[in-house]
Formats: C-alpha cells, sequence, structure tokens
C-alpha cells in the first residue's frame, strides 16, 4: 500500500524533473556554435584599453598582423567553453603574423586575473571595465569577436561561440595572413 507521504514524495520528484526538463528545454543552449561572419571591410572602431598590468594597449601594435578580438567575461560559459580553442588556433598559427587579443567585458581586475591564471590564457587580456567599447564595436552578445587583416581592417565577425582551431578557421585566417596589408 502507498502511504500518503510516499505519494508526495513522488509527486514532488516527478514536478521537480518536468521542471527541470523544462527549464532545460527553454534555455538558451550554450552547446551551440556561434557563427563566423565575413562583413564588409571596415576600419574598427578605436580600442585604447589598460592590460592587466595597468599598460595602454591599441591596435596599432599589432600592425601587420591578422587579429583576433575577442570579447567575453568570465561569467559568460561560452565565452570560457570557447578559450581552449583560442589558445590551439595560436599554436596553429605560431609561423603566421597572428595575435589576439581578449578584451574582458565590464569585470574587476581580481576576478579577470583569476580566469586567466585558472584558463592559461596566454595573450593579452585587456579590461573594459564600463563596456564602452564593446558597446563602441557594436558587439550586443558575448562572445563576441572580430578578425581584423593585416591593415587593421575588420574582416570577420564572430557572434556567439566559435571553435577557433577548426580546420576551416585556421585555413581561413592563414589565408587573410598571407595577404599583403594594403593602405588603410
Amino acid at each position: 500500500m502507498i502511504t500518503t507521504t510516499k505519494r508526495r514524495t513522488a509527486f514532488r520528484d516527478t514536478a521537480g524533473m518536468v521542471l527541470m526538463l523544462s527549464v532545460l528545454w527553454l534555455a538558451p543552449s550554450t552547446a551551440l556554435a556561434g557563427e563566423l561572419s565575413e562583413v564588409p571591410v571596415a576600419l574598427p572602431p578605436r580600442l585604447s584599453l589598460p592590460d592587466l598590468s595597468g599598460q595602454q594597449r591599441n591596435l596599432d601594435e599589432f600592425a601587420g598582423k591578422v587579429l583576433l578580438v575577442n570579447f567575453w567575461a568570465s561569467w559568460c560559459m561560452p565565452c570560457i567553453k570557447e578559450m581552449p580553442g583560442i589558445q590551439r588556433l595560436i599554436e596553429a598559427m605560431a609561423d603566421a603574423p597572428f595575435a589576439v587579443i581578449g578584451v574582458n567585458v565590464g569585470e574587476g581586475e581580481r576576478r579577470v586575473q583569476t580566469t586567466v591564471k585558472r584558463l592559461r590564457m596566454e595573450f593579452p587580456i585587456l579590461l573594459d571595465k564600463d563596456s564602452a567599447t564593446f558597446k563602441g564595436w557594436g558587439a550586443n552578445v558575448l562572445p563576441t569577436a572580430y578578425v581584423l587583416d593585416g591593415s587593421g581592417r575588420v574582416r570577420y565577425v564572430g557572434r556567439g561561440p566559435i571553435e577557433w582551431d577548426r580546420a576551416d578557421i585556421v585555413e581561413m585566417l592563414l589565408q587573410l595572413a598571407e595577404q599583403p596589408p594594403h593602405g588603410k
């Protein structure tokens, strides 16, 4: 015979499972791949931000290199999930004129340093504490990335998490790196 307590427990467990499945079904998936799109060639907005050591950095430092500018935050799970792929991309592009800068959006320095250390991020991290640069670049979702050619012009935009070390993306970046820089 099933007691009232057992019925309540079974109902609560079933209701909890239905609720959990509903939330998972309705929630946006962090496993969905982002989209890397070619865009009309254009000069990017200004970018001048401090890095984790307090040094002011800007895009001129990367002249002549293909540059991946990745906007991210430590609370953004898709951002965190794509970081190992960015690190592998850096390794795959080691012999090409290529660089990555990560732009942390809206977080404090201590939190960013902890995340950088934990993820072993081995590229410059800039701090956009007030999110003004993020907004100025027209970004509205994290992660968002911009690929600049050797002349410093935006060529591709990635919205959402990208598998940066995918063979087709590496090949596209290598081809971009082989193009001679044009006048700005």
